[in-house]
């Protein structure tokens, strides 16, 4: 893992406030990056959910697992995914994300992005169960993708290629103020794995 080539985004909130994005492009070699990719793909036991939009029932366009307490589960978008417990090469992965990014992470979405149809549409981490302003530290491995975020009243656009190895740390008041998406791509036929990890109470 690379720790010097941290860049910093400030982004606005409100007149008032700042939070920021941490980014680092280049957190694990290649290497490293590349065993990640064929691990997760070989190894997590993918979900394909559907999704309800205007009265038809829909298959969401990515594979998805959730990570945390078994005990616990996480709901969105009216999908409740029961957590699986983490394996130890996630939990090993968790770990070396909290001391980088200086945040205790107990939970873990997770999605496969087969190819540049698959994709996830504007919205925000916001679910009450990830407590107030969350943190979300965001792991990106394949096929480098757009990242973008869009602000909920003044509509300013960012976008961010988030490159294989690549970690993004989401600062508090992101999810209060921005919402983000990965869009669909015709350029882009390789797959992507992303974690995003969280913290939630309960």
């Amino acid at each position: 893992m690379d720790l010097f080539d941290q860049q910093l985004i400030p982004v606005p909130l409100t007149e008032q406030r700042q939070s920021s994005i941490a980014f680092w492009p280049n957190w694990l070699s290649s290497e490293r990056a590349d065993a990640l990719l064929r691990q997760s793909i070989e190894h997590i036991n993918w979900r394909s959910d559907n999704i309800r939009i205007a009265g038809k029932v829909i298959p969401i366009p990515r594979l998805q697992q959730w990570f945390g307490d078994p005990k616990t589960s996480y709901t969105y978008s009216n999908i409740c995914l029961q957590a699986v417990a983490f394996p130890a090469w996630i939990d090993a992965l968790r770990e070396e994300i909290e001391v980088q990014a200086g945040q205790d992470f107990n939970r873990a979405l997770v999605n496969y992005y087969r190819d540049g149809s698959d994709s996830v549409d504007w919205h925000a981490d916001d679910e009450p169960e990830l407590g107030f302003e969350p943190v979300i530290a965001s792991l990106s491995l394949g096929a480098e993708r757009v990242f973008q975020l869009r602000h909920n009243l003044t509509k300013e656009k960012l976008a961010i290629s988030l490159p294989h190895g690549s970690l993004l740390v989401m600062g508090p008041g992101i999810q209060s103020y921005w919402q983000h998406r990965l869009a669909k791509t015709k350029t882009v036929d390789r797959a992507r794995v992303n974690f995003t990890f969280r913290h939630m109470d309960s």
